[in-house]
């Protein structure tokens, strides 16, 4: 049974990717975040500020001001590295854009902002009513219309509660109507004029680590490492399969070495615990769809047991931790500079010295057990060890006097598919049938036709 893991999932969107890889200070910041130095990320009210607030961690950490702050914070917010939660709410002023503004209650009948809060009393003999201040005189109850004064509430006055009174046109009411006046530009503007600005405190992931570490080290040391191996490398890329379906794969690396151009699947997967075996499957025929058979995944921490049984079978190249540290290191065996010239030859030794130039080790005329166990006899063998993936390249030569059929080309690939080498060259003098040549097409054998050799 696969083993069940608890897999990061980074985001796929290249635009945030890139703001991650891209920009240093995102990496300064990711890098402190990682060490221990910053842990939450809260705001500071600034008033003098366009916005508002200041984020001093990030000021300090990433010498960055204002809406640049905000922008990294939300990078990271938008690719999950850190979690943004609910701060505060401020008001906009609509005038200025201030963001310094307070609220004041108005009369919903005049519009007037002189009103009072307090307890109403209303005096039954005149139909005075007023805030409770109004009647106070000398520890008495007295009313200000009629100055008489009120001994027994129920008899002479009664109490509505606590409302607002209007000083301009004397209107009591229970809600005032709220404006918001503004501190910067004075402006007095209507709760639907205003604007609302929302801010956010931010906190890192804990379980974006291991993930977070392998991108902003290892991840751009391995992309170099490809680079000086030769290949041209797309990270994110896209891939059209035989299916018809589009895949994504983590990084795609392509070499043109003239006589073959090697393609590269690579897979990163990182997770909290081991990989299991549903992620390498999935992994798998991405790669097997697209036509790829060199494939690499890199896995953090380390494969579960299942899954490294099926890598092994389906010939894909596992770089743990431990292995990708020795490959970057340099202890693997080091890049072999190459000759990049025009691929061309009239004679097998050309094509061998063409090989050589391409850091290739070359033989003729040598046999390799398949895992039939049979012994097969290959015209040119050439392999290559890169450190990450060894290619090998079985060269078949025939020479006839027309051109061959398919049995001569169907022979040639049976014994490099039980020799278990996939990458195939086959020299045709002077040339193929049709039909042998739709089938070395469909099997991925590439076909150099000459008319003499």
């Amino acid at each position: 049974m696969a083993q069940a893991d608890k897999r990061v999932e980074p985001a796929r969107n290249p635009e945030v990717a890139g703001t991650l890889l891209d920009d240093p200070m995102a990496r300064k910041l990711v890098a402190e975040m990682l060490a221990g130095r910053i842990a939450n990320v809260r705001p500071q009210y600034d008033f003098t500020t366009e916005l508002g607030y200041t984020y001093p961690v990030v000021e300090q950490a990433a010498n960055l001001k204002g809406k640049d702050a905000l922008a990294i914070m939300e990078s990271l917010a938008a690719r999950d590295i850190v979690a943004k939660s609910f701060f505060d709410r401020l008001i906009r002023c609509p005038r200025c854009q201030g963001v310094n503004l307070r609220p004041s209650s108005h009369c919903p009948k005049c519009g007037s902002g002189h009103v009072m809060r307090g307890r109403i009393l209303e005096h039954f003999a005149c139909k005075y009513i007023g805030i409770e201040e109004e009647f106070t005189a000398k520890g008495k109850y007295v009313c200000p219309r009629c100055r008489m004064e009120l001994r027994t509430i129920g008899t002479d006055y009664r109490s509505q509660g606590v409302l607002y009174k209007c000083h301009d046109c004397s209107e009591v009411f229970n809600v005032p109507f709220i404006k918001w006046r503004c501190l910067k530009c004075s402006s007095l503007v209507t709760e639907d004029e205003v604007g609302e600005i929302v801010i956010y405190s931010y906190s890192f992931d804990e379980s974006k680590r291991n993930w977070l570490e392998f991108e902003l080290q290892p991840k751009l040391r391995f992309v170099e490492f490809l680079k000086q191996h030769g290949y041209k490398v797309a990270e994110n890329a896209r891939v059209r399969g035989r299916s018809g379906a589009e895949h994504s794969l983590d990084i795609l690396a392509t070499r043109d070495d003239g006589v073959i151009t090697h393609t590269l699947a690579i897979g990163i997967e990182i997770a909290r615990e081991r990989i299991g075996l549903d992620r390498i499957l999935d992994f798998d025929v991405k790669a097997y769809d697209s036509g790829i058979h060199d494939k690499i995944l890199i896995v953090i921490p380390e494969l579960g047991e299942e899954a490294r049984k099926f890598a092994s079978y389906q010939r894909i190249k596992v770089l743990e931790p431990r292995d990708l540290e020795i490959l970057l290191t340099g202890r693997a065996q080091p890049a072999r500079e190459t000759v990049r010239e025009p691929f061309e030859f009239e004679s097998k030794s050309q094509l061998m010295q063409y090989l050589e130039k391409q850091g290739y080790t070359v033989k003729e005329k040598t046999e390799v057990k398949g895992r039939s166990g049979a012994v097969h006899n290959m015209d040119i063998l050439a392999t290559k060890d890169e450190g990450i993936i060894t290619h090998r390249i079985a060269v078949g030569i025939e020479r006839d006097e027309k051109p061959m059929g398919l049995e001569r080309v169907f022979d040639f690939d049976d014994k490099a598919y039980d020799a278990g080498i996939l990458d195939k060259v086959f020299i045709a003098v002077p040339g193929l049938t049709k039909e042998a040549m739709q089938f070395a097409k469909r099997q991925g054998i590439r076909v150099l036709a000459v008319s003499r050799l």
